[in-house]
């Protein structure tokens, strides 16, 4: 593989504005960072990736240990390589111990409701999910399982963040997504014949495990801390709620923790629903 050419200033002045939301809005592209997730998405060929940004070291690395790694960076084709040194690099990425390679990739578009609400699936949606490594967990989990698509309500942290996307390791842009009025769109789907699920272990909730999936089910899951929003507690929708384990500590009669990760929920909740 040939020295790739080195970033110009205003590059590098446009892959810094790329850490905020704002200049992943206007300029329509967002950063992967990380080996494994650059790889990846370079493999899933879903997203357009616009270019690479790669260390020395980094090259020299994945030359030497992972010879694949290189084949997948030189048959990118249009996609160009460029080479910066470790301490700008440092600075453009959102790591301690960042890994010397990041992907420049288009933001893709947002589905629409008639995309999401047509045929049939499992949809996810995220109400107000604020930590970064929850909702990425989640977006990677859905992926896994084949749902249809990710619903984010406003509120929830932007799915092409840095911290997101690289929790998603390499899934981000593979589903569908779209951020939107959760009570507007749950109300939509429901008139369309769609089962909306509440993750919610409130007065009226059933266990998740006798809900029967009707292949066209939306998964609610809520805020960390506060749980689901007040305007989406429609008693229309069924509450699931996860049981602990029959067999308590010997400690004590009951569970040793208060509640589930959100992801963690999420997760166990879509499993049922893709192998019921």
């Amino acid at each position: 593989m040939e020295k790739p050419a080195s970033l110009s200033k205003r590059q590098i002045q446009n892959l810094r504005a790329l850490r905020k939301k704002s200049g992943r809005s206007e300029q329509r592209q967002f950063i992967v960072e990380g080996h494994r997730a650059v790889m990846q998405v370079l493999e899933n060929g879903v997203l357009e990736t616009m270019f690479l940004v790669v260390t020395a070291a980094y090259l020299e690395s994945a030359h030497d240990k992972e010879p694949d790694s290189m084949m997948k960076l030189q048959s990118g084709g249009s996609c160009p390589v460029y080479q910066i040194g470790e301490r700008i690099f440092q600075q453009l990425a959102d790591t301690d111990t960042a890994q010397g390679v990041l992907a420049v990739c288009r933001l893709p578009e947002p589905a629409s409701v008639d995309a999401l609400l047509d045929g049939k699936g499992v949809l996810l949606a995220a109400d107000r999910i604020r930590d970064p490594g929850n909702l990425g967990t989640m977006v990677r989990t859905a992926v896994w399982f084949g749902l249809k698509g990710i619903l984010l309500s406003e509120g929830t942290a932007d799915l092409f963040q840095p911290k997101v996307v690289r929790s998603t390791a390499g899934a981000t842009g593979v589903l569908p997504w779209l951020e939107t009025n959760l009570k507007s769109f749950l109300e939509q789907a429901a008139e369309r014949g769609w089962k909306v699920r509440l993750l919610d272990s409130g007065a009226g909730s059933v266990s998740h495990l006798s809900a029967e999936p009707t292949g066209r089910d939306i998964l609610v899951a809520g805020n960390e801390a506060g749980g689901l929003s007040g305007d989406i507690r429609d008693e229309r929708y069924q509450r699931l709620r996860i049981d602990p384990a029959a067999e308590r500590s010997p400690i004590s009669s009951k569970p040793a923790v208060e509640s589930l990760n959100a992801s963690v929920a999420a997760a166990i909740v879509i499993a049922h629903f893709c192998h019921p």
